[in-house]
Formats: C-alpha cells, sequence, structure tokens
C-alpha cells in the first residue's frame, strides 16, 4: 500500500521549480501516486486608501500571465515526460486556493520549493511554503533552493 495517493507540485515557475518538479514526479513515481500541478497568481493591487486601488488590475495582463504560466507548466509536463497530469492555474489568495485544492481533490502530499527571502518579502504574505504549513491538513515537503 502506498503512503502517498495524489501528490500535488506546487510551483512559482521560477527557475528552481524544475528541480522541485523532478522530486515531485519521483515521489509520484515511488507512490504510484498521482500527480498534479498547480500555479496561482496572487494579484496584489497598491491602495492609495481604504478600498481604493493605486493601480487597477488591467484583465488583459491577467490573462496574458494566466496563459504564460500554462505555456511553462505545458513545458515542464513535457521535459518531465509526465502523463496528463492535472493541471490548475488559478488566480486569488495563494494560501486560499491550495487549501481547498487539497479539501476537493483529496490531495495527501504537497511538494513546493522555497527560497530564502529577505524580510521585506514577508510585508507581502511571505512565501507560500510558509502560508500553507498552518491552514492544511495534508504532509508537505519542503525543496530547499536557496537564496533569491
Amino acid at each position: 500500500m502506498s503512503i502517498y495517493k495524489h501528490i500535488l507540485l506546487a510551483t512559482d515557475l521560477s527557475a528552481g521549480s524544475t528541480v522541485v518538479a523532478k522530486k515531485a514526479a519521483a515521489l509520484a513515481k515511488l507512490h504510484h501516486a498521482k500527480l498534479s500541478i498547480a500555479h496561482i497568481v496572487q494579484y496584489v493591487p497598491l491602495f492609495y486608501d481604504i478600498g481604493t486601488a493605486a493601480i487597477p488590475l488591467d484583465m488583459a495582463v491577467a490573462e496574458n500571465i494566466e496563459q504564460e504560466a500554462h505555456k511553462k507548466i505545458k513545458a515542464l509536463v513535457k521535459e518531465l515526460d509526465l502523463e496528463k497530469p492535472s493541471v490548475w492555474v488559478l488566480s486569488g489568495d495563494k494560501q486560499d486556493e491550495i487549501v481547498k485544492l487539497v479539501e476537493k481533490h483529496h490531495i495527501d502530499l504537497i511538494v513546493a520549493g522555497n527560497h530564502h527571502h529577505h524580510s521585506l518579502h514577508l510585508l507581502f504574505g511571505g512565501s507560500l511554503t510558509e502560508t500553507m504549513l498552518h491552514d492544511l491538513l495534508c504532509d508537505i515537503i519542503v525543496v530547499n533552493l536557496g537564496p533569491l
């Protein structure tokens, strides 16, 4: 019996994401588990005052970001020779979206990378792995990618 049945690769699609993806694919193969891939586009508008966005979100830009994410994931899937993984490119709060995916798709392991960020990064919500640690009821493997 396998320990894990459904593994989620939570990727930021950065340069180091291939290292993380290879480890997730190896774990899925080892456990004969389904591998899914998720990338969350988190829009953080800048505000002048409460409720007034300084930079309005251009929907065309948002669509381009999501299309580019799909292309990068498609290339990653091809590079790793994966057979039709479930792929989700979502927009919203990264923590909320990952929690929803885990619950909805019965994911029992998340594999994600973590860079060492400077303290300013913490003002903008921290890394995905930092935010996931508090709300998820599944295992998490964090691949250390070193400093940015």
